[in-house]
């Protein structure tokens, strides 16, 4: 195969347009005998694939905005997966641009707009705020709550940045939708760390009261500075979620996680830990065991 051609296949996760083949010096007849002997596929009209390259989402993405022309984006769910979304898949190949466009297999937003985007290995994907706010249009209210989720306790997207993306953009179908998912968010403006602690906080909401505080920052008496995951600041009773991962593979981050919690003891807090698991197959304990502390602890 030609040199400049392997080179773009090598950058372009295996595809190429037929523009770009005409750029790295083919001729329409080269290019076409390289289509007869398979050593190139046709994914849409005038964009090709090099079939021993594996079949990813960056690949289809690629292949879908060289399909849609200069200035298309990775769009919609398209971009869930690209940014990446747990236990999500998409096979839609989905792209927004600035003209109309009508390719078999590819299902093309307009935008008259300029979208706000990013390059994730080297893919042009709206950004995970304008991601949201799209997928608000074609997805339920339930699932885009979830997805939202998701990404704020991973830190993926902040609030501030949907704030940001919502007030911009007056007029799209899915500000509704986004904006009754972040209304109606049980942990309110607060943003957890993890899914798990996302986990445990709701759980919390759902069953007590008062509303626990999220990522209370403690100085204890020796001078060191916590924060915790939920906490009842002024009862001294903290909720914290307990990882596995982090601590079978770092002795340090266990052996901290001790004297934190002796810190926090000697200066009179009273710390439960939950584990992911805990918490999803076991909520009736969890709460039966904070109900019990709160029962003990009053002011």
């Amino acid at each position: 195969m030609h040199a400049l051609l392997d080179q773009l296949l090598r950058r372009q996760h295996g595809v190429v347009s037929r523009e770009q083949c005409r750029s790295a010096g083919l001729t329409n007849r080269q290019i076409e005998l390289l289509l007869d002997k398979e050593l190139l596929r046709a994914v849409f009209h005038g964009v090709y694939r090099d079939p021993a390259s594996p079949t990813t989402i960056d690949q289809r993405a690629l292949a879908a905005t060289l399909a849609a022309g200069r200035g298309a984006v990775a769009s919609h769910r398209m971009a869930l997966g690209l940014w990446g979304m747990r236990n999500y898949r998409c096979d839609l190949s989905e792209v927004t641009t600035s003209r109309q466009v009508n390719r078999a297999g590819l299902i093309a937003h307009r935008s008259a707009a300029p979208l706000a985007h990013k390059f994730v290995r080297n893919v042009a994907v709206s950004t995970p705020a304008r991601t949201l706010l799209d997928c608000a249009s074609v997805i339920s209210a339930p699932v885009v709550a979830r997805f939202a989720e998701t990404w704020l306790s991973t830190g993926v997207v902040t609030l501030k940045q949907i704030d940001n993306e919502l007030s911009v953009s007056n007029g799209h179908r899915g500000v509704g939708v986004l904006s009754s998912a972040l209304s109606s968010r049980m942990l309110g403006r607060d943003e957890a760390d993890s899914p798990a602690e996302a986990t445990l906080g709701k759980l919390l909401m759902r069953h007590l009261l008062p509303r626990p505080t999220s990522h209370h920052l403690v100085t204890v008496s020796s001078g060191s500075t916590f924060e915790l995951d939920w906490s009842y600041p002024d009862r001294q009773l903290a909720f914290e979620m307990d990882g596995y991962g982090v601590h079978l593979r770092s002795l340090d981050a266990f052996e901290h996680d001790r004297y934190r919690r002796n810190e926090l003891e000697i200066d009179g807090w009273t710390v439960l830990n939950f584990s992911r698991r805990q918490v999803e197959r076991t909520p009736a304990k969890v709460i039966d065991q904070v109900r019990r502390l709160l029962g003990r602890r009053v002011t």
